[in-house]
């Protein structure tokens, strides 16, 4: 049994984006068990680089998918990626430094975020991505009312 579970309350109504969500759940997965052990760090080094790279790919087409729907707040959602990933970077440098990290505090930092994220943050731009009359017109307005 993994130590996180996707629930169908996770789904932001895109296959690839909850695909991505799965997958980042898998690489906590695989940290947990790390966790219970005392692994060697290359093993969680393992870990995190293939949750480094797959996060840059996800907030990446996360942040595309919401601007192509018109999510107005999408500049704040993109400054939480950039923050989110900033720990996960910054948590594997301290790895491949070979600074002690506290597996522990690390799992439970990304998987707060994460789960957190997914079901607040994600929530937020879920109607602009299903349904269409959420969507803002795609069209610009000047302030004095004329089409840009």
């Amino acid at each position: 049994m993994n130590f996180i579970e996707w629930t169908a309350e996770m789904s932001v109504g895109s296959g690839v984006l909850d695909g991505h969500h799965q997958m980042i759940i898998d690489c906590l997965n695989g940290l947990h068990p790390l966790l219970e052990t005392d692994a060697p760090e290359d093993k969680v080094l393992a870990v995190m680089s293939k949750l480094e790279d797959f996060v840059l790919v996800h907030f990446s087409e996360e942040e595309q998918e919401m601007k192509r729907a018109g999510y107005p707040d999408w500049r704040a959602h993109k400054e939480l990626h950039d923050r989110m990933y900033d720990v996960v970077f910054s948590l594997k440098s301290d790895i491949e430094k070979g600074e002690k990290v506290d597996a522990r505090r690390l799992f439970e930092l990304i998987q707060d975020w994460l789960v957190t994220h997914i079901l607040g943050e994600d929530r937020k731009y879920v109607p602009y991505l299903t349904d269409p009359a959420a969507k803002p017109v795609g069209q610009w307005k000047r302030s004095n009312g004329r089409d840009c």
